[in-house]
Order: C-alpha cells, then structure tokens, then sequence
C-alpha cells in the first residue's frame, strides 16, 4: 500500500452502481470504505477521480463528473480477458484549489512511477497543468497533446492556473519538459489570432476541427508520439454531449472522439488522460456521462492491443525506407511496422543533441508522410521537430 499518497485520497462509494455479470465494475478494484486501498502493483491501469471545478471558469459544476461518470462507465460490459484495473478514490478537495492540484500531481506522479497508466476523470481541465507537473521528477521531455476547441491560453489574474489559462503556465513553467504541444479540434472562431501565432512561433502542433474530421487517421501519430492526451468535453459537439457549457453546434462527434481516445489508448508512449469539464447540472439524460462511459471503454480497450513497438526497441519488427531528395540535407529514413503497418520517420538531428532529444527526433507520422517526402515535399511534422531540435 503506498502510504504516501493515501493521505490525500478518499474512499469512493459504488454500492449505487448497478453492476452485474462481467461488468468493468465487477473486474475492478476499489478503494471504498469497506475495502481496503488496492493493490496496485498487480494493476495495469489506475483510474483517479478530482473533483475540483473552483479554477474552471464559468463550469464550477464539473466538480461533481467524477461520480456521476464511474455511474456510466462500471456497468458496461468488460470485454478484456485479463483486465487488470484500480480505481483509487478522489483527491480530496484543499481549502484552496492549489492545495488540491499539488495533491493531484503528488498522487499521480506516484501512480507512474509504478508504471500505471494513469486516467483522470475531472474536475476542470486546468487539472491538465497538475497532470504536466507530474512528471517533472522523470525529467524528461514530453509530449502534450490536448483534444479541445480553444487552446487555452489566457491571461492569469493573480497567478491563478485556471481552465483557459493552464497552458499559458506550462509553457512558462521553468524548469520546463514540455517538447511538444498539440492541439486537435480547435475552432477558430474561438482562438485569439494571436494565440494562434503564439502556437506557431512555438512550432507547435494544431488541427483544426474541419482538418481533423476530413481524414481524422491523420491526428493519429500526434496522438501515438504523446505522454500526456487531455479531453475537453466542449471539444464535442452539444448535441452528441450537452453537458458542458461553452459546447457548441459544432465539434467532433460521438463516434469520432471515441476513434480519437482509442488512438491514446494504443499509444505505447501515452501514460496519462483525462477528461474534464464535463457538468453533470447540464447534461440531458445524462448523454454525455453516457458518450464518456464508451469514451473510457474504447480508450482501455485500445491499451489492451497495445504492441510494445518502437524502431529503436526492436529494428526486425519493421521495414526499414530511405528516401534521397534535393529538398534534405541527408536522405529520410522511414519505418512501417510489419505488426500494424504504423509509421515512423526520423528527422535530422545533430549527434551532440541526440542524446537529449531521444526519442523525440524519431517521430510518429502517416503513409501520407512518406509518400511527401518521396514527391520532394517536406513533410509538415518533420519541419515541425527540424525546427526544434536546429
């Protein structure tokens, strides 16, 4: 039992949860008051609840989601032969909302260090800074990647970390590990222009929802290079998911974001998600704590096909490309998988900066990648990681 957070954590109560058969409720662990922490060195997979909405501006009732979604979510069939899951309780609420995202980021920076994978059910999604501030003791660089319709990056009054100014703090936050930030599903009828070339000059990633929806295999490899993936619910669109209140006409569907979270699942380098501002006040018939229920389900069922695969792991699992053009310095090397015919590229990277930079100059990419580079044409991820790592 690992002391050093319990302190931190409350029981859950389930008793209300209709659970029956082979539900995921009935092949979970809990931790409740009638049963004791669990065991999570036999677990794959931690779920946390933090019920905190005090910093979400104008959705303070996104504190209660946690509850209401495991009420939406256990009861569903489980489907993995070996399911191996935790549910470790809430983060208690601090007098102040600081107080409840340091516990969040101690809780959380333990659960990976037992090399959970770890799912956040918010609470505001300025959770997402907490979620980053976890993983500073690996001091490592990492990739965000956000699937919202703003890009949250507001001006902070008085230093607070809210839900439309928590990017604004990790990409001022020193010591900083943040490599790469992506951003799939934004509107721009709702992003500053200025946000926008904020974004750019930074060499971040962005799709905007009309790019992501026309071929959204192509948001794929953001999603697979990540560690962090955070979900805004106002990301989908109100008729798919009324519970949010800056929900719009406009936004991905329900089967489209449960493509997208599938995607984190399979991810062998994504090892945090959460989901946030989700309002159960505003939900119809509890549609969206229903559409985050399938959203979890597609999203542990993509962790259970999980391979494992990465180039610089196991060279014989792929097929191996060189690609010469006039366009690069030295030839574009590609990798497809023989497993899941997924795709790497590695991008030109200094030796001395190699050490720094690994595995970051070797980067996820599309088919569509390779055959650019092939027709003399930079890919855009590739110019995008050149430009950071030159």
């Amino acid at each position: 039992m690992l002391t050093d957070i319990l302190a931190y954590l409350s029981p859950i109560v389930i008793q209300d949860i209709p659970l029956t058969g082979n539900s995921i409720g009935n092949n979970t662990l809990f931790y409740t008051k009638e049963n004791e922490f669990p065991p999570i060195n036999k677990a794959n997979i931690a779920i946390i609840g933090i019920p905190e909405g005090r910093c979400a501006v104008g959705n303070e009732g996104c504190a209660n989601a946690p509850d209401v979604i495991r009420r939406y979510f256990y009861p569903l069939f489980n489907h993995i032969d070996n399911l191996k899951m935790v549910d470790v309780g809430n983060i208690k609420q601090g007098k102040e909302p600081s107080d409840t995202m340091a516990a969040a980021t101690a809780v959380i920076s333990r659960l990976l260090a037992e090399k959970l994978f770890v799912i956040i059910l918010g609470g505001g999604n300025n959770i997402v800074h907490s979620n980053y501030l976890a993983y500073e003791n690996m001091k490592q660089l990492i990739n965000l990647t956000c699937i919202d319709s703003r890009f949250d990056i507001g001006e902070t009054e008085n230093d607070a970390d809210t839900s439309t100014s928590y990017l604004s703090k990790i990409i001022l936050h020193r010591p900083n590990y943040l490599f790469n930030y992506t951003n799939i599903g934004f509107q721009s009828y709702y992003v500053d222009k200025k946000a926008m070339e904020l974004i750019d000059s930074l060499y971040f990633d962005s799709f905007r929802l009309g790019v992501a929806r026309e071929d959204i295999a192509e948001v794929e490899p953001a999603i697979r290079n990540s560690n962090i993936v955070s979900l805004d619910m106002s990301s989908v669109k109100a008729a798919d998911a009324p519970g949010n209140p800056f929900s719009s006409p406009n936004g991905f569907t329900g089967d489209e974001i449960c493509v997208l979270c599938r995607y984190a699942g399979c991810s062998d380098k994504v090892s945090s998600f959460g989901i946030y501002e989700y309002n159960p006040a505003l939900d119809i018939e509890f549609r969206t704590a229903k559409l985050i229920g399938q959203i979890l389900w597609y999203l542990i069922d993509g962790y259970y096909v999980r391979t494992d695969e990465m180039p610089y792991k196991d060279i014989n699992k792929f097929i191996k490309y060189h690609v010469n053009s006039a366009i690069f310095q030295h030839e574009v090397v590609f990798y497809k998988s023989k497993q899941t015919n997924r795709w790497w590229m590695e991008v030109e990277c200094p030796d001395y900066l190699k050490t720094k930079y690994a595995p970051h100059y070797l980067v996820s990419c599309s088919y569509k990648d390779y055959l650019s580079a092939s027709n003399n044409e930079v890919p855009e991820r590739w110019l995008q990681v050149y430009k950071k790592l030159m």
